[in-house]
């Protein structure tokens, strides 16, 4: 197999090479290259790099992107009540937001974005990282909202997605209908495309409206492709269409009601303690800004098929008070432990899934086998300078869940119901900024996490925080500062500092300390860790800066030595060292260039190292149609224990954060062309190729050979 592959990877990179050599000798112009743009987008990436290091499951990162990829098309008036969306999308801090504020206060609106200097905290740094997104715009009083006006102005955008990857993978190979029957899970039922289709309204953020749908790899879109036998057993498990369909309606700013969402929607409050559903970030490449700032109701636009409520929330709000009430009705997927033998009833599962991936006969049968019935509210005072809210909900499962139970799990949560309830509160004064947030579930256990951040001098801004989880604390949707995945059994200090060196120089550091009093997954005594971080950023002009960073994190897990009778305890070590630069050599062309090392050091067993290099090229012609983004990366990782995961441009709304192990390369081109004012069109194809493997992926996913291409072709159109 290893010969019939090796021609269409020389295809392919003649393909890369004639494509990337034709744009080069092409007509250039002249336009200055939007760095600034590109900080904003490298912070980005370090944000969903570190969510993606922290988990091996692929996420959908459109809820946390929305506001960006928004705020682009719309810039926010820096002289109006939006700047606060600085703050909460961690642009700025606390502390710039107040200063900004005060300084309008007194001496009236800004007439250009370049009069941020003259706030107190604000630099040319930040100044090029805002630009893209920020203008200095009279403020309109606020409009009764009309229905003609929001039809006449309100934006509309319909995305269609494609993509595959072109070697076969075992789950796609031939296989006769009797032998899938006798082996049902031996099989892929589906094609292997996956399609995405959205279609999306919004009017400034106030009227929102959209339709999501997907179907993975691997899922059936047409089930008559699928034997009568299978279909059978299956029931209305399987149905023609895609997989997954999301909806909404979302309204802000109607008079009394400030927030309403009807249809699939997220939840976020005070620290992520007591409710926070979705993705959020954690510990940042800015390592001050711990604090949340939860954006309470906003619709679901992502397909984390399992990660969102489905029924309808509203906020209303007299002044400083607000009340928020909450309802979901959802059916999610699940492990299906036992069935009522007579009345085929479900009665008892083992776990709640987040993966969404219907694609074999075992999948499609935990698909939406559950319902999660969700009840809550929330009264909060929100002035100024002081915001205090309290926060309850009660879950309801439609069985019983009753998880495998071992030692390190004992606590974890059984039954049918579930009730929380949480106090949050921010007190801000002019240089320090005091939060935290207190949380009891129903069996009596408790979780806090409590901090400060501080601001003594213009360049100085540090952050101390205190977080204890209960072991036996319980939460389905908690999201708060950790360094583990569950919120619970954990406790630890976290201090972060920031500090400007020079107008060009800035250094970011944080040291975490945790502990864990009882057993974990691959622990089986309590444990304790360490997080140290550094970054040392540096913008050389206008058009090039670097960062240097490292990172060591200490953690403990079980010897796993067959020798001896009692499994102790042994130290792990990862070390990662980076050094990335951005720079534009014209006005058409820039280069990212990243070497990262990584280094995974483990008593009692041999060291594993991991590095990669890669040079990206990117293409933007100012009086072109098209964009070209082109990497190619080389990396040697030992084990997977020393992989090493790296941001890739992708299309608008798709996301690739692989990780890399094994010795290869990785190549990628991009081209994003504008076929019309209106119509965007994406493309995309990459390949990694192994030096050292004749086989990629495990189980279905398999491919016998040592490349795997994908390709993905996007359409937008907006009107």
């Amino acid at each position: 197999m290893m010969h019939q592959l090796r021609p269409h990877r020389y295809i392919f990179n003649l393909f890369l090479t004639g494509l990337v050599l034709s744009v080069i000798f092409s007509s250039a112009s002249a336009q200055s290259n939007d760095t600034i743009t590109g900080s904003l987008a490298e912070q980005i990436a370090q944000q969903i790099e570190r969510i993606a290091e922290e988990s091996d499951d692929v996420f959908d990162y459109s809820d946390l992107l929305d506001a960006y990829f928004f705020y682009m098309d719309n810039p926010i008036n820096i002289n109006g009540p939006e700047a606060i969306a600085l703050r909460d999308m961690y642009l700025i801090s606390v502390f710039q937001y107040q200063q900004l504020q005060d300084y309008i206060r007194m001496y009236g609106r800004m007439v250009d974005v370049q009069e941020l200097m003259m706030v107190e905290g604000f630099d040319q740094e930040t100044i090029y990282l805002l630009r893209p997104i920020i203008s200095a715009e009279e403020v309109v009083s606020r409009a009764r909202l009309r229905p003609s006006t929001v039809l006449k102005w309100g934006r509309h955008q319909v995305f269609l997605r494609m993509e595959q990857t072109l070697e076969e993978q075992l789950g796609y190979s031939p296989i006769t209908d009797s032998a899938l029957h006798a082996r049902p899970t031996s099989r892929y039922l589906g094609s292997p495309q996956k399609i995405y289709a959205r279609y999306s309204f919004n009017y400034r953020n106030k009227v929102r409206a959209g339709v999501t749908m997907e179907k993975d790899q691997g899922e059936v879109f047409f089930k008559h492709n699928v034997n009568d036998s299978l279909q059978q057993l299956l029931g209305d498990k399987l149905r023609n269409g895609f997989d997954f369909y999301s909806a909404h309606a979302y309204f802000a700013d109607l008079g009394i009601v400030r927030q309403l969402a009807i249809g699939d929607y997220h939840l976020a409050f005070g620290q992520g303690l007591t409710m926070w559903s979705g993705l959020s970030f954690g510990k940042s490449t800015e390592a001050t800004k711990v604090m949340k700032f939860g954006a309470g109701i906003r619709p679901n636009t992502s397909v984390n098929e399992n990660l969102f409520f489905r029924g309808a929330a509203t906020t209303l709000g007299y002044k400083a008070f607000e009340l928020t009430a909450f309802y979901s009705n959802n059916y999610i997927d699940a492990n299906i432990s036992q069935v009522d033998s007579i009345s085929a009833e479900l009665q008892v599962i083992s776990s709640l899934q987040e993966t969404g991936l219907h694609r074999t006969v075992n999948e499609l049968l935990n698909k939406r086998s559950v319902q999660q019935e969700l009840i809550g509210g929330r009264i909060a005072f929100n002035a100024s300078r002081f915001e205090v809210g309290f926060t309850m909900h009660r879950t309801n499962i439609g069985a019983e869940l009753i998880p495998r139970i071992y030692p390190y799990n004992q606590f974890r949560f059984t039954g049918k119901g579930l009730s929380n309830q949480g106090l949050d509160f921010k007190l801000i004064y002019p240089s320090v900024m005091f939060f935290g947030e207190l949380s009891r579930s129903d069996n009596g256990a408790w979780a806090g996490i409590g901090g400060f951040t501080a601001q003594p001098a213009a360049f100085v801004e540090f952050t101390v925080v205190y977080r204890n989880y209960d072991k036996r604390y319980q939460n389905l949707f908690s999201n708060a500062f950790s360094e583990g995945t569950q919120i619970n059994n954990e406790s630890g200090i976290y201090a972060g500092i920031q500090v400007g060196l020079s107008p060009s120089w800035k250094l970011s550091a944080f040291a975490d300390h945790f502990k864990h009093d009882w057993l974990r997954y691959l622990a089986d005594a309590p444990s304790h860790g360490y997080d140290y971080y550094v970054q040392l950023d540096h913008r050389i002009n206008r058009q090039a800066d670097f960062y240097i960073r490292f990172r060591t994190k200490q953690k403990m897990t079980n010897d796993r030595d067959p020798w001896n009778r009692i499994d102790y305890l042994i130290n792990y070590e990862r070390n990662t060292f980076r050094f990335h630069v951005n720079y534009a050599v014209s006005p058409s062309f820039s280069f990212k260039n990243r070497a990262e090392l990584i280094s995974y050091l483990k008593e009692n067993q041999n060291d594993s190292y991991g590095f990669m290099i890669y040079q990206d090229v990117l293409f933007r012609p100012p009086d072109k149609p098209f964009q070209l983004t082109f990497r190619y990366a080389i990396f040697d990782a030992g084990t997977y224990d020393s992989r090493i995961y790296t941001y890739e441009n992708d299309v608008l709304y798709a996301f690739s954060i692989p990780a890399f192990y094994s010795k290869g390369s990785r190549t990628y081109l991009l081209l994003r062309w504008k076929l019309h004012e209106s119509i965007d069109l994406w493309a995309r194809i990459a390949q990694t190729w192994y030096a050292n493997r004749d086989e990629i992926g495990t189980g279905l996913e398999m491919i016998d050979g040592n490349t795997k291409t994908d390709v993905k072709v996007q359409l937008r159109w907006r009107f």
